[in-house]
């Protein structure tokens, strides 16, 4: 459970004990996703760029051949934002600086060079038997997740999960004719 900071610690304590859940504060995360973020897209997905960061800087590049290079890109990396990319869609600058980040890494010799590319991203994204080296396209990767979810939402109309939506956000039509609302998720 989580509460805005007017709500009075008393009424956050019974409310958690009464629904035996435990309240969470601003820093926690739920399920790998930070619980709480500002109205920046930027901020929002900061945490998602620090650990592809974090993991891209902690292994060292000139020990790695290029299959070892691929396999830890395409199972590590690359996992890293799904679940975030399941229920959110990212904004393409992000994906694009995420893709960037990789394709940086997939090319640099050593340390202190940066390394020739000497193929566009966009060709290597192709899958392997069309001649690429088949990495993900971030940005198509998350279109697809959404889709899925709005699959659930239209073959599973009577599950609790798509009850939950039709009342937020479309209480009054069908899922494919809901728009847009003043800030949606």
């Amino acid at each position: 459970m989580f509460c805005g900071k007017y709500c009075p610690m008393s009424l956050q304590e019974n409310l958690a004990r009464e629904f035996r859940v435990p309240v969470l504060q601003r820093y926690d995360k739920y399920l790998g996703i930070p619980s709480d973020w500002g109205r920046s897209k930027q901020e929002m997905f900061s945490w998602i760029s620090a650990r592809v960061t974090a993991k891209l800087e902690g292994w060292k590049e000139r020990l790695l051949s290029k299959g070892g290079k691929e396999i830890l890109l395409k199972l590590v990396v690359q996992a890293i934002p799904q679940y975030a990319m399941s229920v959110f869609k990212r904004p393409q600058f992000i994906c694009k600086g995420l893709e960037q980040r990789i394709s940086s890494f997939w090319w640099k010799n050593d340390i202190s060079r940066r390394g020739v590319h000497w193929q566009k991203w966009d060709a290597l994204k192709i899958s392997k038997h069309s001649g690429g080296l088949g990495f993900r396209d971030l940005m198509a990767f998350n279109k697809a997740l959404l889709g899925k979810q709005a699959w659930r939402l239209l073959h599973s109309p009577l599950s609790l999960w798509s009850q939950i939506f039709k009342g937020l956000y479309f209480p009054n039509q069908a899922f494919l004719h809901a728009e847009n609302g003043c800030r949606p998720s």
